[in-house]
């Protein structure tokens, strides 16, 4: 082959390679450069001016042309790459160029520099390619990942607020159950061990956390609980149903009990399994006890009817015989044998009326006469009365407050109730002892007021009244105050005499209270309201008039009771009157109406037919003004007493009534100037 002919073949590959070398820059978006450093000439492929927005059939642009379509903030960028690649070899560079039509466009530049033997830098070459789209593709992924990134930024801030929610609400939880000292609230686990302890616990049970958490909750309960396995059963019980609930004795640190009320619940997750319990107890002893009082009070209210009632009939069976006893002592002839057997009847029925009048104070039915006491002077002016009473054995003390209160109250109704205190202390110290009363000011609070029922808080005046003697227990004491409870032998006591304190006090507005113990003595504390109005003592009253008959005025006699009625209008006539009588409040006025010269209605104040005493004697006094009235009773009624005591101005004998006292009491009310009715309120009317 000749030499043309190879230069020929040697030209052809050259071109050809030439020719794909710039079909595949077209193909790939790229286009090549060469800078001579030494001539500072460029050379570059047409695609390079596609690249910068020029035409690459127009006249090449110089370097100075070019440099005004590249972004401005990425200018420093691409000579730093091009004059650091002399220092560090190949350099690459991403940049902005904007097209002639405004359009913007991503360029990436690669390059490197040949230098001489003597390390001398003598030309840059490299390529130019549009990686526009790619850029736009990072923008879109680098937009989506910002997207994610922020989904899950707002996520993770969702899931710290709920968090942060959750702690606060457990914070909250906490704080309020921590707050709650009337209840303990704690958990258990499976197995009934404490896992969580509240302040309320801390209060109720007397242990701190740290005392108690890993410890089972049965130590909680009594030793006889523990022996039937109560707390067993109830974990069993709330795990099978869900919950348990129950009232019982339990026991605190220190080994004192109180009566609590429980609730255990069990807790489970949400496929149901069990996972611990949430137990809630709280003490109940103040509640029990105002329950125990309750049902101590209506006991002793039913009691008290019961009695009152048996008084009232028992009292018209006393007027009688008695009235007849009497009647019989004075027409019989003067006969030793007649006269002891007599006097002996009398005697009985004079105690039957005493225990009678026991039973009306103990049931609220004996109407009080009160009047402003200087507790301390009546306290005082009994001592002689007592150290007869008591005996040379029994050493009596008296401790009295300065400055005392004044009390209202009746002061025989008093005397009695100390002198029956006395007496209790007596035999309470067969051997001797010490029996001290004491007086004091005293205040009686809400708190207290809450766990004794019918007690008002505010001030009194206290009696206290202690013996040293052999003291009762918890259950005597309970029932002390109960009519005809007694521990003396058959015969050594009517069981009246406590019964008889503990009505007098209600009565009056007060409170009464026994604390004792066997073998340290007792003290019965006794309560009067403090007195606020003067303190001046009120008029002792009529001095007695002597026993005089009548003189024919004419008495209407209203008795239901035919026995009494009989037995009454016979002993008005033997005291010289006139007698009419009815057997109720109808027929009365009828005779009233009939006969104008009616002087004195005496009437039982329970009558049948609608219509009782009291509001017959306010019919009769419309129709007779002047009219004088005298009430009889077995027992007080809401007719003529309210609130325990006897209505204003209101003329009354109570039953049974001897000769003498009806002959000072009708003489005594016909001789008064004004009717007595005409001095009272009406009041609320009752009968029976």
């Amino acid at each position: 082959m000749s030499e043309n002919t190879s230069r020929r073949h040697t030209e052809q590959r050259l071109k050809a390679t030439e020719e794909r070398f710039r079909i595949a820059q077209i193909a790939g978006g790229i286009g090549w450069f060469e800078w001579d450093l030494m001539t500072d000439t460029w050379d570059w492929t047409p695609h390079v001016a596609l690249l910068f927005g020029f035409d690459p059939e127009t006249p090449r642009p110089q370097l100075a042309d070019w440099q005004p379509a590249i972004f401005l903030d990425d200018v420093p960028k691409l000579r730093s790459a091009v004059e650091q690649a002399g220092e560090k070899g190949p350099y690459y560079v991403e940049f902005r160029v904007t097209h002639p039509d405004t359009s913007v466009h991503w360029i990436a530049g690669k390059g490197e520099i040949t230098r001489d033997d003597a390390g001398c830098a003598l030309r840059v070459a490299g390529v130019y390619y549009d990686i526009t789209e790619r850029k736009a593709l990072e923008a879109r992924l680098l937009a989506l990942n910002e997207g994610l990134e922020a989904r899950v930024a707002d996520r993770a801030r969702q899931l710290a607020t709920t968090a942060a929610q959750l702690r606060e609400t457990e914070h909250r939880f906490q704080l309020l159950v921590d707050a709650v000292t009337d209840y303990a609230i704690f958990m258990l686990d499976k197995t009934g061990h404490v896992v969580s302890w509240n302040r309320g616990a801390e209060r109720i049970k007397g242990y701190l956390a740290g005392e108690i958490i890993g410890h089972h909750f049965s130590r909680f309960y009594t030793e006889k609980d523990r022996q039937k396995g109560v707390p067993l059963v109830a974990l069993a019980t709330a795990a099978r149903t869900g919950k348990y609930e129950a009232e019982g004795t339990r026991i605190r640190k220190d080994g004192s009990t109180f009566f609590a009320s429980v609730v255990i619940n069990a807790i489970r997750d949400a496929s149901g399994e069990l996972l611990g319990f949430a137990k809630i107890t709280r003490d109940i002893t103040e509640r029990k006890a105002v329950e125990d009082q309750l049902r101590q009070a209506q006991k002793m209210e039913a009691v008290g009817q019961l009695t009152g009632g048996v008084a009232h009939d028992f009292n018209n069976l006393l007027t009688v015989v008695m009235g007849n006893l009497e009647h019989l002592e004075r027409i019989l002839p003067p006969a030793q044998a007649t006269e002891r057997m007599i006097s002996a009847a009398l005697r009985a029925a004079s105690r039957a009326a005493i225990l009678t009048q026991r039973l009306l104070v103990f049931s609220r039915r004996s109407p009080l006469v009160p009047e402003v006491l200087s507790v301390n002077k009546l306290v005082a002016g009994m001592s002689d009365l007592m150290r007869r009473t008591l005996g040379e054995a029994i050493f009596i003390e008296t401790v009295l407050a300065g400055g005392l209160w004044p009390a209202l109250a009746d002061a025989n109704q008093l005397e009695n109730a100390l002198v029956n205190l006395a007496i209790n202390a007596r035999d309470a110290m067969p051997d001797g002892g010490k029996l001290t009363i004491e007086t004091a000011n005293t205040h009686l609070d809400e708190a207290y007021a809450r766990l004794h029922d019918e007690v008002q808080a505010g001030q009194y005046v206290g009696i206290f009244v202690t013996d040293t003697g052999i003291g009762m227990s918890a259950e005597t004491a309970a029932r002390a105050f109960e009519p005809f409870f007694t521990t003396k032998e058959i015969g050594q006591g009517t069981g009246l005499g406590l019964s008889q304190v503990y009505g007098f006090i209600k009565q009056s507005g007060g409170h009464v209270k026994i604390y004792s113990e066997i073998g340290e003595g007792t003290t019965v504390k006794l309560y009067l309201p403090r007195y606020r109005g003067s303190e001046d003592v009120p008029d002792e009253g009529m001095a007695t008039r002597d026993v005089s008959r009548g003189h024919g005025e004419l008495v209407l006699v209203v008795e239901d009771d035919p026995d009494v009625r009989d037995y009454t209008v016979e002993m008005v006539s033997e005291l010289g009157y006139s007698v009419l009588s009815a057997p109720d409040g109808s027929t009365a006025l009828r005779l009233l109406d009939s006969n104008r010269e009616v002087a004195l209605l005496f009437t039982d104040v329970g009558l049948p037919g609608g219509m009782n005493g009291r509001q017959l004697a306010e019919q009769a006094e419309r129709r007779r003004p002047r009219l004088k009235i005298l009430y009889t009773t077995g027992y007080a009624r809401n007719a003529i007493v309210h609130q325990g005591r006897l209505d204003p101005g209101v003329e009354v004998i109570f039953k049974p009534f001897s000769y003498s006292d009806l002959a000072t009491k009708i003489r005594q009310v016909l001789d008064e100037q004004t009717g007595a009715l005409s001095k009272r309120d009406p009041g609320v009317l009752g009968g029976g």
